[in-house]
């Protein structure tokens, strides 16, 4: 969330609505502390696979290269970000990478149209005003979108541990709804919107799935109404100040979550959080 003065403008990227979604102190932090702000080996090997997936898409290479210009790219993001090992062995890095990449055109690649917009970029007026200080604040979205088709369908890559459920995601998505709102608005798209997720596991032998999700008006007037009732709540209350911490969601962890260790880590250790009877 970045809000300007001068044009009485408040941004806010899909991905950080999510975030603070999950967890407003999350989201302070991300704009607090942005230098605690660190990816993992899922998160690089996710940013691989877009990178290849670019490449093929806007016609740089062919697909048969798909696999070797994932593994390039991930060789460079090793080397350039900051990234922290998980769960996932070192050596299955590479193979694992350059699997979920060829997934993408044996399973996915051949469902949707070449020829439209990729890695596109957006900021949209919501049409939302928001209270700040007795002035009204005009609510924009910013993101970028993986690919629209010619027809205005939607997709968004994703590499994941295992697959998805399509109810979870139909019912809960923030990123389909801001993405099919920003389409609309831009004229890229119609409602009902079709927006893909196109997942790929992580694995030696990564499976595709094509996760299809429906976003109508309704659904674009109720991700606005989250986003304006947070950042009415987050700009009340001062970056200064903690805002709600949730620890309900999988991303609470010492190997998820950066700002762990000023969080809820100043509190209780990973291990103590983890522990069970089982593991005794």
């Amino acid at each position: 969330m970045k809000i300007y003065d001068d044009s009485k403008r408040v941004y806010v990227r899909q991905s950080w609505l999510g975030d603070a979604m999950i967890c407003m102190e999350r989201g302070r932090l991300q704009t607090m502390l942005p230098e605690f702000r660190t990816g993992s080996d899922a998160t690089i090997m996710g940013t691989a696979v877009h990178a290849a997936i670019e490449q093929v898409l806007t016609g740089a290479i062919p697909p048969s290269d798909i696999s070797e210009a994932a593994v390039s790219a991930l060789e460079g993001l090793k080397e350039t970000e900051k990234w922290k090992q998980t769960n996932i062995k070192p050596e299955t890095m590479k193979p694992h990478t350059a699997a979920m990449a060829q997934t993408w055109v044996d399973h996915i690649m051949h469902k949707l149209d070449f020829g439209g917009r990729v890695e596109h970029h957006f900021n949209i007026d919501t049409e939302r005003k928001i209270d700040i200080n007795g002035e009204p604040y005009e609510l924009w979205f910013s993101g970028t979108m993986d690919y629209i088709e010619p027809n205005g369908t939607i997709w968004d890559w994703k590499t994941a541990a295992r697959k998805y459920s399509q109810s979870e995601k139909q019912k809960q998505s923030i990123q389909a709804s801001v993405y099919a709102l920003a389409s609309v608005t831009e004229g890229h798209s119609t409602f009902d919107v079709q927006f893909n997720f196109g997942v790929m596991t992580r694995a030696a032998n990564s499976q595709g799935q094509i996760v299809p999700v429906q976003r109508t008006g309704a659904h674009a007037k109720w991700v606005v109404e989250q986003a304006a009732t947070l950042v009415q709540s987050a700009t009340r209350i001062g970056y200064e100040n903690s805002w709600l911490k949730n620890d309900q969601h999988f991303l609470c962890s010492e190997t998820w979550c950066p700002w762990w260790s000023v969080c809820k880590g100043a509190y209780v250790s990973d291990v103590e959080q983890r522990w069970s009877l089982e593991a005794q």
